[in-house]
């Protein structure tokens, strides 16, 4: 179902691209199967991850990268993509962080968090970035968001599990935050609060 929902969106306005008679009509499908292409990379990449995981077979190469630069490259990826009515903050615009890790895990994992927290904040703000701990680097990203019931808390990150029936997505992007972060031997936390935000960490 979660696959064949964006490849029929793709299929039928591909087709109503070909019969357009005005530049709005080609824009507006245009726009429906850019985004409609985007769920469905990144469901398959998920899927795929996700089954390399499980089989012990995803590789993780560690080396020296800038976890400020990191952040920053979200940032401008992501920041026009909030819902009207929400800003995206970054609080270490002008900080760089030499961290030895894997790089291609360490984007996989912030993007999921700050692509869920999109879904579900509807007004304020989404706020991430790191601080330096003496022990450990603490990641977050937090949100002004729609929150998460104690029950879907303890379940959420399980694979294929999703808050409501009604937003987009696959339910694994979690799912795959949670592997990312037990590779790393960091700790992941989730404090929410329905109606108020929620607060995920990360502490590596």
């Amino acid at each position: 179902h979660e696959i064949r929902t964006p490849l029929n969106a793709i299929v039928g306005f591909s087709h109503l691209m070909t019969i357009a008679d005005n530049a709005e009509d080609e824009k507006l499908y245009s726009d429906i199967i850019n985004q409609n292409s985007e769920i469905l990379l990144q469901l398959i990449n998920d899927i795929l991850d996700l089954a390399k995981i499980e089989a012990g077979t995803l590789e993780y190469v560690r080396y020296p990268m800038d976890l400020g630069e990191l952040c920053r490259n979200v940032y401008e990826m992501h920041k026009d993509r909030v819902q009207t009515g929400v800003v995206l903050i970054l609080d270490n615009k002008d900080t760089s962080l030499i961290i030895n890790e894997d790089q291609n895990r360490i984007m996989q994992v912030v993007t999921n968090l700050i692509t869920n927290a999109i879904k579900f904040t509807f007004k304020g703000e989404i706020r991430f970035g790191f601080e330096v701990r003496e022990e450990y680097i603490d990641f977050y990203v937090k949100d002004t968001g729609r929150g998460i019931s104690q029950e879907d808390q303890n379940k959420i990150f399980e694979r294929f599990t999703k808050v409501d029936t009604f937003t987009q997505g696959t339910g694994l992007g979690l799912s795959i935050v949670k592997h990312g972060a037990a590779y790393h031997n960091a700790r992941l936390t989730l404090d929410s609060q329905e109606g108020v935000g929620t607060t995920v960490k990360i502490l590596f």
